[in-house]
């Protein structure tokens, strides 16, 4: 039985060719801030804010670790009992010390945003939750990155629209499937890409683009209508954190695409057989996101309540007119994007509401999401991604130094604590046992004193510590009353006081005294 012929490959099952050809290394131009979510929120038991000079700043918290090193503080463990994280997220942002437990530092673009922040945060009437939508984060470096899968999102909708611009209505456009029955949107696209098993897109890898611990900040995201209505204000929205435009001293970030050459070049192959290379996504990203710039520029930001924005603007638009289109994309990437950059010309929404009837700005500036891919050498990729992980590396050594330090100064604090502590202990003890000695001795001498005559006792009184003048001058007085054994007994225990007290000899003692001190002399026959 004769074998059967293999069936030739077709350039929907032949092998992809992954090749250093394909390798498209970019130059990340921020033109606007871009803000790319993860689905998730920051609270105030994530963040602390401080303010640090003139610049207000967000420090990313380790509250876990911060809880376990206060569980025995009373005020922490009475909150955490009761539930109150009011309280708690009170307590964390009054005490934590951001040297010891913050793990990114985040300064505020606008003072206003973090003053209202913390005036939620510390109101003990205010239920606010105070979020912030932060980028996502390596949990390697702690660094924030932008998605790779955010910017192939961005690169897919030009295509999408070119291909649908070259359909007739009603024959396969993306409309008119959708309008025929519920999964047509799906149908069309997989006549455009293919099935998900060998969807033309496969062909374009987008690596997540790592970014300098020094390149984000928090901006406010702020609904502007397009109908300048002070009693219609926009939707509010949280604080974010944003991929802000190159500032002076900041590192670029560097991006790359991989794109499949089994074609003999960069490319997209579609089913059909169209073969869209690396330079034509380009041209239909430029053609797509330069003609949305412009329509906005001119449609939204022309507006008189708007001037503010389109001034800002004003550079941007500048860049774009000196855009490279041999090397140089114009793309919008991220959330806030907007409905006319994500959706196909033939495909504009219909919506009770209208379409285009507002913005969201950062810092009621600039819109969000505009960037520019600058491709360029594999020397400089390399160098400029070298640069932004040895930032990234330098920046996490410096918190866990000052951690250490940290911690090291909090052991030695403690140590010298308990030094003290048992310092203290030692005196406390040694007064203890002084007063026992004290209380024993004294408790011998009433016990000998009980069993002496008055006469005794009056000279034994003299040898306590509390004898004084007017003791020597009672016993003194008691003498010619004494019986001889006695009698001189007395005499030499007043000896022994005054010379104790500095007044049994010397010019100074007085008349009287030396009178005194001479009959005590004549008693014991000196």
């Amino acid at each position: 039985m004769a074998c059967p012929k293999h069936a030739p490959q077709t350039g929907e099952n032949r092998p992809r060719r992954w090749n250093a050809a394909g390798f498209l290394p970019f130059r990340l131009e921020v033109l606007t801030p871009v803000f790319v979510g993860t689905g998730e929120e920051l609270s105030p038991l994530d963040y602390v804010i401080r303010k640090e000079g003139r610049e207000h700043v967000l420090y990313l918290a380790d509250c876990a670790g911060w809880l376990q090193a206060h569980a025995a503080d009373p005020a922490i463990g009475a909150a955490l009992a009761e539930g109150d994280m009011l309280r708690l997220r009170r307590l964390l942002t009054e005490q934590l010390d951001e040297k010891l437990y913050g793990q990114a530092r985040l300064p505020f673009t606008l003072p206003a945003t973090a003053q209202e922040l913390q005036k939620r945060i510390t109101d003990p009437r205010s239920n606010s939750k105070a979020e912030i939508l932060p980028l996502p984060r390596s949990a390697v470096s702690g660094c924030a990155f932008l998605p790779g899968s955010s910017l192939k999102g961005a690169l897919l909708t030009p295509l999408i629209d070119h291909l649908d611009n070259r359909r007739t209505a009603g024959q396969g456009d993306l409309r008119s499937a959708t309008a025929a029955f519920r999964s047509g949107y799906t149908e069309a696209l997989k006549k455009m890409f293919g099935d998900i098993g060998n969807h033309a897109m496969q062909a374009l890898k987008v690596a997540d683009i790592p970014l300098a611990p020094q390149a984000t900040g928090i901006v406010a995201a702020r609904e502007v209508r397009r109908a300048a209505d002070p009693n219609k204000p926009g939707t509010p929205k949280p604080p974010c954190e944003a991929l802000l435009p190159l500032a002076d001293g900041s590192l670029l970030p560097y991006g790359s695409l991989h794109l499949d050459c089994r074609s003999g070049q960069p490319a997209v192959e579609l089913p059909g057989g169209e073969v869209l290379p690396w330079q034509r996504i380009g041209q239909l990203c430029n053609a797509f996101y330069g003609m949305r710039f412009l329509r906005e520029w001119q449609t939204f930001y022309a507006l008189p309540h708007l001037e503010r924005v389109r001034q800002a603007l004003q550079p941007i638009r500048a860049r774009l007119e000196r855009l490279d289109p041999a090397r140089e994309w114009l793309v919008r990437v991220g959330r806030y994007s907007h409905l006319e950059c994500m959706t196909v010309s033939r495909n504009a929404p219909e919506h009770k509401k209208g379409y285009g009837k507002t913005r969201t700005l950062a810092d009621d500036t600039l819109p969000f999401g505009w960037v520019i891919l600058h491709f360029c050498q594999t020397e400089e990729y390399e160098a400029g991604t070298r640069a932004v992980r040895e930032a990234a590396a330098t920046a996490q050594h410096t918190r866990e130094q000052r951690r250490r330090a940290q911690e090291e100064t909090l052991r030695d604090a403690l140590q010298q604590q308990r030094l003290q502590q048992e310092a203290a202990a030692r005196m406390r003890a040694a007064a203890e046992e002084e007063r026992l000695r004290r209380e024993q001795e004294a408790a011998a001498r009433e016990a000998r004193l009980a069993g002496l005559s008055p006469q005794e006792r009056a000279i034994a009184a003299l040898s306590l510590p509390d004898a004084d003048d007017q003791t020597a001058q009672t016993l003194f007085q008691q003498l010619d009353a004494l019986e001889a054994p006695l009698q001189r007994q007395a005499a030499e225990a007043l000896k022994a006081f005054w010379q104790a007290s500095g007044k049994w000899q010397g010019k100074q003692l007085s008349k009287k005294q030396k009178e005194k001190v001479a009959r005590i002399r004549s008693l014991l026959g000196e």
